[in-house]
């Protein structure tokens, strides 16, 4: 998900029109005054943050954060070397640490102020700095890296927890006279605690009203402070009042009233009231809180049943669409509004981090909810009408970790990272929790509100393996070299047989060792895995992914249990067109096991990352159509970067409104015509805040949920089959991306729409009969899958398309032999290096991966075959067909073929061809959506006749014999409604 955890600044060079809150001071400086939400990117643990009256302000839990927002080509760390910043601490901490990204990738933290109590302002050589924490070599320890630029900057306000912070100001700029580096103290008056008012008891839903007074002395010279009242549950922060005092006596009155939510757990409130400016203890007050919802209200009972043929969420008995909103990082008031305002009301928050878990259990035998009950309770207060199904994380709590350093995962480079997949004590106690948890929500005021649970761990919180992306890869930790040698001992079940797999006579079940990144990841070109010499390493990855898929059906058993079985459990999972040349680290391979598992209702991902900028496509990242085939359904979580997101965000960032809202409707188009579930992910906050986004939101969700119950069954002419278990047999090349991610990336622009599938479940009852069948990767198949495949294209005499190696591997070894067996086309070997490419007859364009050479080259060598394209840069035939009992056979030996190569290839198979331009084009028969990319006529050829109208304006569209033509400019989408005419 490529969550890089999370505006408006003042920019003070000359940068007109950045944004349009920025004001020119001067040449040489940057300053953030915090006056507006948009100046800071994200904050990370920090608890009730929010960025208001020129001030960022919250509770600290252990590493907090906040990025700060920079123009897109970032500034000169050369010229502006100087770092001032006003904070307010409630407490001493370690280091103000700084943080910077360079344009090149580097990056690199470092401090050496301390921070201090009360208010302060911190004054740092950039240049002089103490850098020490970075992944990119000693070159990247000084400001702003070789390069000296700087396009991202983070500021760590101190290590320590419970305090409460305040930035009043952050500035960077060149040096100026008189500059001295370190920490001026700012002075403290004195309070003490004279009386404190407040009721013994309060009622949910009522107000409560508390008067504090204090005998004061100001600081010298300070005329003016801010006094508080916060109103706690637990360690939680459930209200706050600030009100500006004038210091114009020797006594301070603090009053403050507060609304009751309906929504809070019972208990204890505590009550604290002070002043920032003034050195006391916080005063403090407890007053009891009753709320006569709880025992009364009940979990819902949510399940997912067939509409359509395809499966729906229902919440006691009525289909709700899975249409919702997510922010990053919990609560933020102003965007859950403006996702209720605009028709949303199902929310899929987060708790936690992908790095360290939170489910309440905050130290040894403690627990407190506070913060759950928080965040239920503000949403609810906004939205009444509100459902959520919550991201609940895995990973141990930031104690627990450090309390257990041997359970966590170790890359191969000596560094830890979090929990380790395989860890039992970690599976065992969070389990625990996890329980604990669940049966707090499912007995709180709110608990007819929770539809279920996203359970998340891993880097990015995706369940990938914690070094996929990392520089040193992983898990070579104690409790993973365990479960390695007990997956060795179940495989191989004796020593003898272990030696003879992996050629090594020394080798035993108990001393065996995980692979090396040598071993691992072989340098060269070759694709193929040689079994005789590399069984430890491929040995290694079906375990990796089994250990992953062991702890994410843990956790999933678990919420199913303590759900009874009526609430939705899910997670993320099964990214087979997204890793590239990382897919084997990954972790993401048993795909099949969670697909079957009983205990997950859905799983999701980001849309594909690598081919979605407005004019592109929206693809998902996985075999959608198996998991939908098997009555589970697919979660969409969209993070497109609006025009609204910063212009360094990359991943296909929208630089306009129109941009934006284009790739909006072609991401909601996929998701309704894959009857899939969508969450709009403000992974920053403020991504969607605009009049016009917020605006076709609504019109989405309300198309998304009248159009649910009148659904109709509807099977696409293509299906495109992905085998994971083969990429256990495939090294790890850039030859992934090109074999699967790209081939996916641009299949919506192929004119027909298409399933994509797992390989084993080409003999399930429940798969449609394809007109065409596109075998990415099916390099390992064994007999009885072989027979399958052909039984299935036998029932309809339809087309196979298959991809380089297919049937290279079999039980009993790797041959041509095989894949003649397989593709029924006598096939020859090059063990050269080359490029998988092929030019057309006819032609002398090359057709095929760019820039990838691969060993190695397959071609065809059958007389009986129809040649359609060869080699570049030979005669040797590169793509061939032929005709086969009850079936036809092509073989390609070029990876990603071109959306028109796959247009003609389903027209000559018998596909219905909609479309003929390389438009990305989404449609289940009742619904089409087209994105543009090119300006121009687009004609789409309906497969019967039917009344067409604009879905987003419910206009009617011309539909003249069976084709409608519309004009369109690049990157726009249209969404049309289909009817069939009678």
């Amino acid at each position: 998900m490529s969550m890089a955890f999370l505006g408006c600044f003042t920019v003070t060079t000359i940068l007109t029109g950045f944004l349009a809150a920025s004001r020119l001071l001067a040449a040489d400086a940057f300053e953030w005054n915090f006056d507006r939400p948009t100046e800071v990117i994200g904050t990370v643990n920090i608890e009730y943050g929010r960025v208001a009256s020129g001030v960022l302000a919250g509770s600290t839990a252990w590493d907090p954060h906040f990025s700060l927002r920079v123009p897109k080509e970032g500034f000169d760390a050369q010229q502006l070397t100087w770092l001032t910043v006003r904070m307010y601490s409630s407490a001493n901490a370690d280091l103000l640490d700084v943080y910077y990204g360079s344009p090149d990738g580097r990056w690199c933290l470092g401090g050496k102020l301390r921070v201090h109590k009360g208010w302060a302002t911190y004054r740092l050589d950039l240049s002089k700095n103490h850098w020490r924490e970075t992944t990119a070599g000693d070159a990247a320890k000084q400001w702003g890296g070789p390069g000296k630029r700087v396009n991202a900057f983070r500021l760590d306000p101190g290590n320590q927890a419970e305090r409460w912070i305040m930035m009043e100001r952050v500035r960077i700029e060149s040096v100026q006279p008189g500059f001295v580096e370190g920490v001026t103290v700012e002075p403290q008056g004195t309070a003490k605690f004279k009386a404190l008012r407040a009721p013994k008891t309060v009622e949910a839903g009522g107000t409560l009203s508390v008067t504090a007074e204090f005998e004061m002395s100001a600081p010298p010279g300070v005329a003016k402070g801010t006094a508080f009242v916060r109103l706690r549950h637990g360690a939680a922060v459930m209200k706050l009042v600030e009100q500006p005092v004038t210091f114009d006596g020797n006594t301070l009155t603090v009053a403050a009233k507060f609304p009751v939510s309906r929504f809070w757990n019972p208990g204890k409130l505590t009550v604290e009231a002070g002043c920032y400016e003034l050195d006391s203890a916080p005063v403090l007050a407890e007053v009891a809180f009753t709320n006569k919802r709880v025992g009364t209200v009940k979990p819902p009972i949510c399940e997912l049943r067939p509409i359509g043929g395809d499966p729906a969420i229902f919440v006691n008995g009525k289909p709700m669409p899975g249409f919702m909103y997510l922010a990053a990082g919990g609560l933020h008031p102003d965007y859950h509004r403006e996702a209720a305002q605009a028709g949303v009301h199902l929310y899929s928050d987060w708790f936690g981090t992908s790095r360290h878990g939170d489910m309440g259990h905050v130290a040894p035998d403690t627990y407190d909810y506070g913060e759950y009950d928080r965040y239920f309770g503000a949403i609810l207060d906004l939205d009444p009408q509100a459902y959520f199904l919550p991201h609940i994380g895995m990973t141990g709590p930031l104690w627990w970790q450090q309390a257990h350093p041997e359970e966590m995962s170790l890359r191969e480079d000596g560094k830890r990272e979090p929990t380790s997949f395989a860890s039992e004590l970690w599976k065992r106690e969070m389990g625990d929790d996890l329980r604990k948890l669940i049966a707090h929500l499912r007995h709180a005021p709110y608990a007819d509100r929770i539809l279920g649970y996203i359970i998340y761990s891993g880097y990015t919180a995706e369940w990938q393996m914690w070094g996929t992306w990392q520089p040193s890869r992983d898990d070579y930790s104690a409790p993973a070299l365990r479960a390695f040698r007990k997956f060795l001992a179940n495989r191989y079940d004796s020593d003898a047989k272990l030696r003879a797999a992996w050629v090594d006579e020394n080798v035993t079940l108990a001393t065996a060792e995980i692979p090396r990144w040598a071993k691992r990841r072989p340098p060269g070109t070759q694709v193929l895995r040689d079994p005789k010499t590399e069984r430890q390493a491929m040995d290694f990855y079906e375990f990796s992914s089994n250990m992953t898929a062991d702890a994410i059906l843990h956790f999933a058993r678990i919420a199913r249990e303590a759900t009874a079985g009526k609430a939705l459990v899910g997670t993320y999972y099964a990214y087979l067109s997204a890793h590239g040349i990382n897919q084997q680290d990954s972790g993401h391979l048993a795909a099949r096991r969670v697909f079957d598992s009983t205990d997950v209702d859905f799983l999701m991902s980001p849309p594909n990352y690598w081919y979605r900028k407005p004019g592109e496509a929206s693809t998902f990242m996985s075999a959608t159509d198996s998991l939908r085939m098997r009555g589970k359904l697919w979660l969409d979580e969209s993070d497109h970067r609006t025009h609204l997101t910063e212009p360094g965000a990359g991943y296909g960032r929208a630089a306009t409104l129109e941009e934006t809202l284009g790739v909006f409707w072609r991401e909601f188009a996929e998701v309704l015509t894959k009857r899939a579930a969508v969450s709009w992910f403000d992974m920053h906050g403020g991504w969607f805040s605009h009049p016009a986004i917020l605006a076709d939101m609504g019109r989405a969700a309300a198309i998304a949920k009248t159009s649910l119950p009148h659904r109709k069954p509807f099977a696409p002419e293509i299906g495109v089959f992905v085998d994971p278990e083969s990429f256990y047999w495939m090294r790890s090349t850039t030859a992934n991306s090109a074999l699967v991610l790209n081939q996916i990336a641009t299949m919506p622009q192929s004119g027909a729409p298409w399933d994509f599938c797992l390989l084993s479940d080409i003999s399930d009852a429940r798969l449609p009969d394809y007109k065409l069948y596109v075998f990415l990767n099916a390099f390992r198949v064994d007999a009885a899958r072989r027979e399958a495949i052909v039984r299935k294209l036998q029932r309809n005499n339809a087309t196979a398309l298959f991809v380089y190696a297919p049937g290279w591997f079999n039980a009993e070894g790797q041959s041509l032999d095989n894949m003649r067996a397989l593709t029924g086309i006598r096939i020859a070997k090059d063990d050269a290096e080359g490029a998988p490419q092929i030019t057309l007859n006819g032609d002398t364009a090359a057709i095929g991966a760019k820039n990838l050479k691969v060993s190695p080259l397959f071609c065809a060598d059958d007389p009986g075959v129809q040649v359609l394209g060869r080699l570049v840069g030979s005669s040797r035939p590169g793509l061939v067909t032929k005709k086969m009992d009850g079936w036809t056979s092509i073989y390609s030996a070029a990876m990603t073929l071109p959306p028109s190569l796959m247009r003609r290839l389903a027209r000559d198979a018998g596909v219905h061809i909609w479309l003929e331009t390389d438009d990305a084009l989404y449609t289940d028969g009742q619904f089409l959506g087209l994105h543009a990319a090119s300006d121009g006529a687009k004609r789409i050829l309906l497969p019967t006749c039917c009344v067409a109208s604009n879905a987003m304006t419910g206009k009617e569209v011309s539909v003249s014999d069976r084709t409608v033509t519309l004009m369109m400019k690049r990157d726009e989408t249209i969404l049309l409604s289909l009817i069939p005419r009678h």
